[in-house]
């Protein structure tokens, strides 16, 4: 789901497995509220959201993307403090 919309149907393995058109990037700035704002109108930017104590940014193509969100918060003086990208995880579950 995505703002109230289904993107996406299947189970956890499956959902990994399928191929993606979007990338998640994990952003720690020194404002995140500033950083959301200033974020909204960068091309390639499709969400920005709270996560913990820093923000998941969702993008097109987060090669070219990446330089354009620097690039925007340096402008408005905002400290990237780390901007990764979020790899997806296999995760083994031993419950039973």
């Amino acid at each position: 789901m995505n703002r109230g919309k289904v993107i996406a149907l299947g189970t956890p393995a499956e959902l990994r497995h399928m191929p993606n058109t979007h990338s998640l990037l994990r952003l720690d700035s020194s404002q995140a509220l500033e950083t959301m704002r200033a974020l909204a109108d960068v091309p390639g930017v499709v969400d920005v959201a709270v996560f913990g104590g820093g923000l998941h940014v969702t993008v097109d193509d987060p090669e070219a993307t990446v330089d354009r969100i620097r690039a925007k918060l340096a402008a408005a003086g905002i400290e990237v403090k780390r901007l990764e990208k979020i790899l997806p995880r296999s995760k083994t579950c031993s419950c039973r």
